[in-house]
């Protein structure tokens, strides 16, 4: 009988161990904090994943953090109508922890959901929304688009340069408006051809507009208009072939936005001597650093330290800027902007961001259509 009583013992004491390992490894198992249980979601515009601006770059930005912390791939619902919104960002929070989106499309429909899905995350890039469980990602775009004012006002041979935007929303007005300033900070005199192309996904009319700025004697357009302003670009590159054909250089240049546009811009053929080159129409770009902005506010939720309400990212915080690489300017140039960089830093160059502002300043001077 003790024999017996001493053998239960024992196998009493296993189970216990092996229901104390097994609590452990599960604990282990369904902790959050290394990234792996997140379920991240993204609803796209109508510019879908592939728009080559800030879409593209928003779904790029949380494929690379997933990625670094051993999450599942980001689940993608691309936008077709604005119809759709409201339902796609339902059944994002069916299948997802944590959903972005990027863009104004979203700005009525994106509270409802949020309050209606209390136990979900929100990332909110361009718009300001106060809601508990969502953070809104807030660029400084007047400052990239300054940047790419004052590069179109050095490279510019015409003296004249020209702004696309897609809806006047206030991401696409400070960028805009940025660039009127950099422009007449590097060449007071400058002529600026101002449009709002009314659209984010019609390229034909941002093709359209380019050739109309162009033929007006802009030769550098900066646009800020989504799949709009792939068509400027397209515009561009159809007549670079033609400049490379005529004088061996390029005469009509666009500047990319959101996000380093230098591959979207090339283009081969055969130059006036007949010898092969591949060259991009993209001048250079004003970049919003996405990347940057998402993974603060990831590595926020994974740390628990999620914050509500405007997260703002500008120059200081590497928030915007122009590519690390410009293959298409020169030393001089470089070396101008990394000086205007280092005084945007520093505050001593403040950027407004709207169009009401500019004209209090008195600035708003040789300015072809409406700010």
């Amino acid at each position: 009988m003790k024999k017996i009583r001493t053998l239960i013992t024992i196998l009493l004491t296993l189970s216990l161990v092996t229901l104390g390992c097994s609590s452990k490894n599960d604990k282990k198992e369904t902790g959050s904090t290394d990234g792996k249980n997140y379920k991240i979601g993204i609803v796209t515009g109508e510019g879908g994943a592939k728009d080559k601006s800030f879409n593209q770059a928003n779904v790029e930005a949380i494929q690379a953090w997933t990625k670094a912390n051993g999450s599942k791939d980001p689940a993608v619902i691309e936008t077709k109508n604005q119809s759709d919104i409201a339902a796609n960002l339902q059944n994002a929070t069916k299948a997802s922890d944590i959903i972005s989106v990027a863009g104004y499309e979203f700005e009525k429909e994106i509270p409802k959901v949020a309050q209606q899905n209390k136990d979900k995350k929100f990332l909110y890039i361009d718009t300001s929304v106060d809601e508990p469980n969502i953070a809104s990602l807030i660029f400084k775009e007047q400052e990239a688009g300054y940047l790419a004012g004052y590069i179109a006002a050095l490279q510019s041979k015409t003296g004249k340069v020209g702004f696309i935007g897609g809806t006047k929303i206030p991401p696409v007005e400070r960028f805009g408006i940025g660039f009127v300033q950099g422009a007449k900070a590097a060449n007071k005199d400058v002529k600026i051809m101002y449009n709002y192309s009314g659209t984010f996904s019609d390229t034909n009319k941002g093709k359209t507009l380019a050739a109309t700025m162009y033929d007006s004697g802009a030769d550098v357009i900066f646009v800020a208009a989504g799949n709009t302003g792939n068509g400027v670009i397209s515009e561009a590159k159809e007549r670079g072939v033609i400049d490379m054909k005529d004088s061996g250089e390029i005469k009509h240049w666009v500047i990319g936005v959101d996000k380093d546009q230098y591959e979207e811009g090339i283009f081969k053929g055969k130059d006036k001597d007949g010898k092969d080159y591949q060259k991009s129409a993209v001048l250079t770009s004003a970049v919003k650093n996405i990347e940057v902005a998402v993974t603060k506010i990831l590595n926020d939720i994974k740390a628990d330290q999620f914050k509500n309400g405007d997260h703002i990212f500008g120059i200081k915080e590497n928030g915007v800027g122009i590519p690390k690489e410009n293959p298409n300017l020169d030393q001089t140039t470089t070396e101008k902007i990394k000086a205007a960089v280092e005084e945007l830093k520093s505050g001593k160059v403040e950027i407004v961001g709207t169009g009401s502002e500019l004209k209090e300043k008195g600035t708003a001077t040789n300015i072809e259509g409406e700010l």
